[in-house]
């Protein structure tokens, strides 16, 4: 019954048919990030001082705007989907898991004008995260949201201030948001501090950049007992910032590959059981490579 609510949510979002307003906005897109195999930062046992993790992440989202008539109206509806695999060893009570980590998050929002300097914005992300390897608990769901009042300047630039309730930190998190936009011939600068923060300049059909990606999730775990029975015993909390160059080139109007690499910092990786027992398993700073394939209006 889960399953069919959720393809049908997925396909009644995939039948709007919807025309991004922005230029260069990303209509849909799917993408694939390695990380190569790193050690913990802080082993809690010598046991584990040789122990290397590797994750690869899958993702592939649909988001969109359309406008309303009044024109000062924007909705927004999308779903955005992100696989995360890798082998988890050594997790509390000596449990070792091939970990295939799933999220599925949609999300519906508004912007609104207020005026020809000022606007409201909001965005509810209900989301689900889990292995899917048994029955579904409440732990699995997250309700994420922001909100932002945004300020268009004369000058081209664009102020806001607001808040974020999101799992980016491994977990749910309220963190207040800054948004800075400055876009101008051939240049835009984005930053949703703390979220991310992007610099692109345009070369004919090469664009060049810079981003900061905060990137992250709580999962619920289920994995099996001495006796072979399956039950949620884990939390899973995951979560980095990527930052590093990136390059992209568009193949067609619609149609761009971005290359990205760089470094992964501040990662954060920690199970917990149902005890409420936490193992810290920190990872060291890594190397990182992104591939994307996205479709742009």
């Amino acid at each position: 019954m889960k399953t069919r609510i959720i393809t049908t949510i997925f396909f009644l979002t995939i039948l709007f048919q919807i025309k991004a307003q922005d230029e260069g906005f990303n209509v849909a897109g799917i993408t694939y990030t390695f990380n190569p195999a790193v050690r913990l930062e802080n082993p809690s046992n010598e046991q584990l001082g040789d122990t290397e993790i590797n994750l690869s992440e899958f993702r592939a989202f649909f988001l969109a705007p359309f406008k309303l008539k009044n024109e000062k109206t924007t909705l927004f509806a999308g779903v955005d989907y992100t696989f995360l695999g890798g082998p988890l060893n050594d997790l509390p009570n000596d449990r070792n898991v091939e970990a295939n980590l799933h999220a599925l998050k949609f999300s519906a929002g508004i912007n609104q004008k207020l005026n020809d300097r000022w606007a409201i914005r909001a965005i509810l992300s209900p989301t689900i995260a889990s292995d899917f390897s048994g029955s579904l608990s409440s732990d699995a769901f997250t309700l994420q949201a922001s909100g932002l009042v945004r300020h268009i300047t004369e000058n081209g630039f664009t102020y806001g201030l607001g808040a974020a309730y999101i799992n980016g930190f491994g977990e749910p998190q309220l963190v207040p948001l800054a948004e800075f936009v400055y876009r101008k011939g051939n240049l835009d600068i984005v930053i949703l501090a703390p979220i991310q923060a992007a610099v692109r300049y345009r070369l004919n059909k090469v664009i060049l950049g810079f981003r900061v990606d905060l990137q992250g999730n709580e999962y619920a775990l289920n994995v099996e007992d001495a006796n072979g029975n399956i039950g949620q015993v884990q939390s899973v909390k995951f979560s980095r910032y990527n930052i590093g160059p990136t390059i992209a080139t568009d193949l067609s109007k619609s149609v761009r590959l971005q290359l990205s690499g760089g470094i992964s910092l501040k990662r954060k990786l920690t199970a917990t059981d149902v005890n409420g027992d936490t193992e810290d398993y920190g990872l060291e700073n890594g190397a990182f490579l992104k591939a994307s394939f996205l479709l742009i209006k």
